[in-house]
């Protein structure tokens, strides 16, 4: 009987040690989502996530509160460990040019159960930041994103997008 404990116990600790984390991928728009979903199949982008399984959705546009609020209502029915939601953040800036920081923070602090990944100005500027003068739009840039890896992965914006990732991963081994 207690040799049966002892491999029980076991195999609770390979259970345990096994588990993966969630994490949920709300990007703004269908063509994010799609370049969101290519960018974590990468095999460089596995290496640093090789314990999380990731599922993903997107809204059509609108301002970062609408994003922000089908992002909310797209997980309201499932526990992630994480929540990744990417926003251009030019619509915060035109909206409210004189106080878009103030009113980032403020959307910040009230949808604190998801982290939002801002985007400078417009995620195709995040792309032409990172591989120049080969970006030529969203229908090739999964293609040139593979071919320039080297770039990207050294980018803030990959560091941006990992950073996150990184963080919740020690909070949830502890």
């Amino acid at each position: 009987m207690a040799r049966f404990q002892k491999s029980e116990s076991k195999r609770n600790r390979k259970t345990r040690i096994k588990r993966k984390y969630s994490c949920y991928v709300y990007g703004e728009g269908r063509k994010d989502k799609n370049f969101l979903q290519a960018l974590i199949d990468l095999k460089k982008f596995k290496y640093h996530t090789s314990k999380w399984f990731f599922n993903y959705g997107n809204a059509s546009g609108g301002s970062a509160k609408i994003i922000l609020e089908k992002c909310k209502k797209a997980i309201s029915k499932y526990d992630y460990d994480l929540v990744l939601c990417f926003i251009d953040i030019d619509n915060l800036k035109s909206s409210f040019p004189k106080t878009w920081k103030k009113e980032k923070q403020k959307l910040e602090k009230y949808y604190s159960k998801i982290e939002v990944i801002w985007q400078i100005d417009k995620l195709e500027d995040e792309f032409k930041k990172v591989l120049g003068d080969k970006y030529k739009g969203k229908h090739r840039l999964n293609k040139v994103a593979k071919e320039k890896i080297k770039d990207f992965i050294n980018s803030s914006y990959w560091k941006r997008i990992l950073k996150p990732i990184k963080e919740k991963e020690k909070k949830l081994q502890k």
